[in-house]
């Protein structure tokens, strides 16, 4: 859980009349979609790091996990003494939980006011105008096939921030069978490269110098625009425009990294080297039954010629344990991938059913005593190789973009995507700094500042 202000941060307006909070739930194109909502209401609301003196509290949900659900719902329970104290106080839930649920979240909390999905946050300004008015209880959860992302021409919601969010895409048109993105999210959309060309330089113009392109699946990006463009091409198109940024994507499916975006990692200067590339199984049998449409040995391949093309890049990837019909003997071939990819890190979790996905009419369902202990094993494995592969970085001196200042410490970034922590001042933020690392963790290292 996050709220998109903290006590201390710098917000650039501060005149609307009314006081906002957001809390976001779940991934980095939530946190985005978060940001974007600010910026819409920006005109009638200024940014509040306290939930209790808000005026407006949106909750953007995630529904790839169960567990996530259940914090929505505890949090809404809290948000019940709020509404007593403060009769104006409206609650709204957005995201993909709200898309999924739509109406029914009233029945179950009757203290939220609106619900609006992925694609109703876009019309929030005109749904609030109708709760202003008087009308309660609406719900904005439509799906529109002919949907367009449109552009907002606003300032970010913090000052300061030296990493920010692009999407240039949402939707997915896979349909895995254990995920309920394309029931919650739709169908592939993707945004004109102008529009994203145009937000990154407002972005750049404001202190940014590290962007991460978001999609559920970049590497499909332009399939439904006019212009004939794909992800490589936008790419390009970014790197000449910006050459003194940083530039990420994620995430990206196995089945469509091409050879050309593979190649991408050696000829762009502002590509880090850093690929996100989810794997969920090690067993060809589970690949099939999830419909991930690759097996073992391609995904493997694809590594092979990423390392030919980029030999320092990091790859971290996705782990499911316990999909139905996971043997040992899958679960043993998982782990043999780990050994042999050697993932700087592995974001691992035990499967859970969410409704409308195919594998809930699966059979052989895995006991979640088993589940827990295979998710264990496994996350004591990926800790070690994880350790080993930080500690490659050990006596090394890297380029490190400081991001964060705490007290007398900063908290920077490599290329690679390690994350820095080392002794300096607040006034490093934002700047490209050598760093000696002494010494690897298992998900950051410690360095000193290079003078």
């Amino acid at each position: 859980m996050k709220s998109l202000v903290r006590e201390n941060d710098k917000l650039p307006w501060s005149s609307a009349p009314g006081r906002l909070h957001i809390v976001t739930f779940g991934c980095q194109m939530n946190e985005y979609d978060s940001q974007r909502m600010a910026q819409m209401l920006m005109a009638s609301y200024c940014l509040t790091p306290y939930m209790d003196q808000a005026d407006l509290i949106i909750v953007n949900t995630c529904s790839i996990r169960e567990k996530a659900e259940h914090k929505l719902y505890s949090l809404l329970g809290r948000l019940k003494r709020f509404k007593c104290s403060n009769p104006v106080l409206k609650i709204g839930v957005a995201g993909c939980v709200a898309q999924q649920l739509g109406a029914k979240l009233f029945q179950r909390a009757p203290q939220v006011d609106f619900v609006v999905g992925p694609q109703g946050i876009y019309r929030l300004p005109m749904l609030m105008e109708r709760l202003q008015g008087g009308n309660d209880r609406l719900h904005d959860t439509g799906l529109q096939g002919d949907f367009q992302i449109p552009y907002i021409d606003a300032l970010l919601p913090r000052k300061g921030d030296v990493r920010a969010f692009v999407t240039i895409m949402q939707g997915c048109d896979n349909y895995c069978t254990y995920c309920i993105v394309p029931l919650v999210r739709g169908r592939e959309i993707s945004r004109p490269v102008e529009d994203i060309l145009r937000e990154i330089g407002s972005l750049v113009e404001q202190g940014v110098k590290d962007v991460t392109l978001l999609g559920q699946n970049v590497n499909s990006y332009g399939k439904n625009l006019s212009k004939c463009v794909d992800f490589p091409s936008l790419l390009l198109e970014i790197d000449r425009a910006f050459p003194g940024i940083r530039l990420r994507f994620t995430t990206s499916h196995p089945k469509d990294i091409s050879d050309r975006l593979i190649g991408c990692f050696g000829s762009l200067s502002t590509l880090c080297e850093h690929l996100h590339l989810p794997v969920q199984s090690g067993s060809d049998r589970i690949l099939k039954r999830m419909k991930r449409r690759y097996s073992r040995a391609q995904y493997l391949e694809k590594v092979k010629k990423l390392r030919n093309v980029c030999p320092d890049i990091t790859i971290t990837t996705d782990l499911i344990v316990g999909f139905p019909g996971e043997t040992e003997e899958d679960f043993r071939q998982t782990m043999s991938l780990l050994e042999e990819v050697r993932f700087d890190q592995a974001f691992a979790f035990k499967y859970s059913e969410r409704p409308g996905t195919a594998a809930v009419r699966f059979q052989e369902k895995v006991p979640e005593e088993v589940k827990s202990r295979r998710l264990t094993r496994l996350l004591k494995l990926q800790n070690q190789i994880g350790l080993e592969q930080y500690g490659r970085l050990q006596g090394s001196v890297c380029k490190v973009l400081i991001e964060s200042c705490s007290g007398p410490k900063v908290t920077g970034r490599t290329r690679g995507n390690h994350v820095v922590n080392m002794e300096g001042r607040e006034g490093l933020v934002g700047r490209l700094v050598n760093v000696y690392i002494e010494r690897a963790c298992h998900h950051s290292l410690i360095g000193t500042i290079i003078h």
